[in-house]
């Protein structure tokens, strides 16, 4: 039997009507009991059964963030079938990859966007739909749980990847327990946990822990930061301890929960104006960086004072240590590798090059991000392939935009790469707000002779993680003279 249903059921018997989870629908702040929530489960459990999904049916979850789609999500735990869950604003040339790898055989819509999917071709081509907000009709009682082994697949996840192609990592119902397990022996908390968070992730492992999750429901990529403060206005009441979220999140968001003790935020490396933003924000309680992957959800953390600190004193990104559960090794060039019993061992497709077994038998995966560590902490350099050539050695971007941010406090954001033998320097903002000649000097100390100064409105961004720079994107501008 899966480990993770049962433990599920276990929580809904003991915490009974305490709150599980609150949300909105519009404006509206609805609340459910772990009693209700186990309903609520247990209902999608049988329309799902009515909809013939079996253990094994690959699911494709085409609905925006809501209750219901979590309430989905267990669900589909408890009847042994896979999700993989696509943003409603994702583009074509994922769908397609995913198409093409996971196959999916039903897709999961609600009432809002049932007539969206007809304007992506393959989901369109889908026949059998599962309409999300009919579950409610149906009967707890009608639904027996099914014995579901731990090695059923239970999410996927499409990801970059090490290799900077995309994949889709697999988790097994062993593997989400693991990674839940993982965050749980991790996170600070008391015993009565209100939690705001905006990850699924973090959802399953607060109900497992059985603390209160609050979930905004917020599309991060969409909304901006004046609609996103009003929706998060409307849970201004509620007893939030903790919040566990993307540096998005926290440079969009206000601080408005006086109760708030602990944020956790990761996804991107910062620099050193946008941690002091977050720092300003939440100046009152006590703020960790994460530091993780989708192999392995939490691999490092660091206190965000700490992290400031050392951008200040020394120019340079800490990744802090590894947490409890997780071992970081480098390798001779300085990769970071990492083992866990959280770590996803498997993608839907072939992936040799991201996972090697060392002379012990121990599984390690390789992040692609190099570092250095000097005993007491480690510290972030920069992915393997964003690196600048100069006197015939490696300085990586990440260091060289450090320093940047650092030295000359009206540049909010920068980016470098080195793109048909040039070195481009990227600086958002306008150039009447900075000393182009003192840049200039500044980056011949560091070797770089000829440096091409760009300035744009906006650095593109990975579209999840809004801080995390898109080199890619960068040089396809270049490549298209479009800077």
């Amino acid at each position: 039997m899966s480990r993770i249903v049962e433990v599920f059921e276990e929580i809904c018997l003991s915490k009974g009507q305490q709150t599980a989870i609150v949300y909105r629908e519009g404006k509206k702040i609805r609340r459910k009991s772990f009693c209700e929530l186990d309903c609520d489960v247990r209902k999608m459990a049988a329309y799902l059964s009515s909809c013939n999904v079996k253990k094994g049916d690959r699911i494709l979850a085409f609905a925006s963030s809501s209750y219901k789609l979590c309430v989905f999500m267990l669900a589909s735990l408890e009847t042994g079938a896979s999700i993989m869950y696509v943003d409603i604003w994702a583009k074509q040339e994922k769908l397609a990859r995913i198409f093409a790898d996971y196959e999916p055989q039903m897709v999961l819509v609600s009432d809002k966007t049932k007539h969206l999917r007809k304007l992506f071709g393959e989901i369109g081509k889908i026949r059998q739909v599962i309409n999300i907000d009919r579950f409610e009709r149906f009967s707890a009682e009608s639904y027996a749980l099914t014995d579901i082994e731990e090695d059923t697949t239970a999410l996927l996840t499409m990801t970059t990847g090490s290799t900077g192609k995309p994949k889709i990592a697999l988790r097994t119902h062993r593997d989400l327990m693991h990674q839940l397990e993982l965050i749980n022996s991790n996170i600070t908390c008391g015993s009565n946990e209100t939690v705001l968070t905006t990850s699924y992730i973090y959802v399953f492992a607060n109900i497992l822990n059985g603390f209160t999750t609050v979930l905004p429901q917020l599309n991060l990529g969409k909304y901006r930061s004046g609609r996103i403060n009003r929706l998060l206005k409307l849970f201004e009441n509620e007893p939030v301890s903790m919040i566990i979220t993307s540096p998005d999140f926290c440079l969009k968001a206000q601080n408005i929960f006086p109760k708030l003790k602990t944020l956790y935020f990761g996804g991107a490396i910062l620099n050193l104006h946008e941690a002091m933003l977050i720092r300003k924000k939440f100046n009152s309680c006590l703020c960790q960086v994460i530091y993780g992957s989708t192999e392995c959800n939490l691999i490092a953390t660091a206190n965000l004072d700490e992290f400031i600190k050392v951008l200040k004193e020394e120019q340079r990104s800490i990744l802090g240590r590894a947490v409890n559960g997780v071992r970081i090794k480098l390798d001779d060039n300085g990769e970071i590798l990492v083992s866990s019993r959280a770590l996803l061992k498997s993608y839907l497709t072939s992936d040799p090059y991201t996972k090697e077994t060392d002379e012990s038998g121990i599984l390690w995966h390789r992040t692609s991000d190099i570092a250095q560590d000097n005993g007491e902490l480690i510290y972030f350099l920069g992915k393997n392939k964003n690196f600048i050539n100069v006197g015939g050695s490696k300085i990586y971007s990440n260091c060289i935009e450090q320093k940047l941010i650092a030295n000359f406090c009206d540049i909010p954001k920068c980016a470098v790469l080195e793109h048909n033998n040039s070195v481009y320097v990227f600086l958002q903002g306008s150039k009447k707000s900075v000393d182009i000649t003192e840049i200039r000097r500044f980056l011949q100390d560091i070797g770089i002779d000829e440096p091409k100064i760009k300035f744009t409105k906006k650095i593109p961004c990975d579209a999840k993680h809004h801080t995390k720079i898109n080199y890619n994107k960068l040089k396809e501008r270049l490549n298209n003279g479009r800077i």
